[in-house]
């Protein structure tokens, strides 16, 4: 599709408190798009309303919690309001909770999948019947390497992955010939607050799997997705395209790694009781694009992809000799 021109048109950002979801809005509104900002902390929503009104950006800030359709059809229904029409959604709400599977408490589970996965839906369905009408429209989900992999202590929140990306990438093949384009970003580790928020059951803060890239990273794509939509993209290399290679080549190379590893990966020699976090109620502290954790330095990042890159030489070698002595 032909690169399309941003300014003038709406979109819709859910998970715009902290984040991902705040750096998008940042971005879009640099790019000339005027915002609907959605999330549940109505304090934080107006601290962003405010910086990007300070920046010439037309915004307006609907609190609304994703799990409930009320909420969501409110926010859309604002939004339609106020500006006459919707452009683009940007699903990124989302939350994460830290446990063995047979240990993590239920409603854990479905609240992990009612806000990552359902409420992309609630949104798509709401902004739907407008898109239809105007035979346009580009819903844009956030969504994660883990939508294509796994991490111990993670398997709620990659199960809620999984099952948004495929029903994204089905969702695209019923819209065909609509004029409604669907696109996914496939987000590796981010400096943002989601860990910050996340419940754990091992009394330890959790941290992303290194290395960790910058929210403004995703932001931009997200820029660049709006301006081309259609497509999943893979914004980043290390912890992006190559550990696709790697376990599309060597599945049992990352089943190794996160096996032995993960798990302590994902953890700080910091104690913290926090059993439920932000997933029932919004937390007031973590308010901006970014967390605790800082995105990993530049060099770092090269330097393990190189690493990797030669490791992934190797085996191949190896392969390779192997095949040849087998004839």
């Amino acid at each position: 599709m032909a690169r399309q021109d941003l300014r003038g048109k709406v979109a819709i950002v859910t998970g715009a408190s902290s984040g991902v979801g705040w750096q998008a809005a940042v971005r879009l509104g640099e790019a000339g798009v005027k915002l609907c900002i959605t999330a549940r902390r109505a304090e934080a929503l107006e601290q962003l309303r405010h910086e990007l009104q300070a920046r010439g950006v037309e915004c307006i800030a609907v609190p609304g919690d994703v799990t409930v359709q009320g909420d969501v059809d409110q926010v859309v229904r604002e939004c339609l309001t106020h500006y006459g029409r919707v452009d683009l959604l940007v699903n990124d709400a989302g939350v994460q909770s830290y446990g063995l599977f047979d240990e993590l408490p239920w409603e854990h589970i479905t609240r992990i999948f009612d806000i990552n996965c359902f409420g992309f839906m609630r949104f798509a369905r709401a902004v739907m019947p407008h898109f239809r009408a105007r035979g346009s429209g580009h819903i844009l989900n956030i969504q994660s390497m883990l939508s294509k992999g796994s991490a111990p202590l993670l398997s709620a929140y990659s199960a809620s992955k999984h099952a948004t990306l495929g029903w994204a990438k089905s969702l695209e093949l019923e819209l065909m010939g609509t004029g409604i384009q669907v696109s996914n970003i496939l987000v590796p580790s981010v400096a943002s607050n989601m860990f910050a928020h996340a419940p754990t059951m091992f009394g330890l803060a959790p941290q992303p799997v290194p290395p960790t890239y910058d929210p403004d990273m995703v932001a931009r794509a997200v820029v660049r997705c709006a301006r081309r939509p259609g497509r999943t993209v893979v914004p980043v290399f290390l912890q992006g395209k190559l550990v696709l290679w790697l376990n599309e080549l060597f599945p049992w190379v990352g089943r190794f790694i996160m096996g032995h590893w993960g798990a302590r990966m994902q953890m700080r020699e910091e104690p913290v009781e926090r059993r439920d976090g932000n997933l029932f109620h919004a937390m007031p502290e973590g308010v901006g694009p970014y967390g605790p954790v800082p995105p990993t330095p530049r060099w770092k990042r090269i330097s393990a992809a190189a690493g990797l890159a030669a490791l992934m030489g190797g085996l191949l070698v190896g392969v390779a000799g192997l095949t040849r002595a087998a004839r």
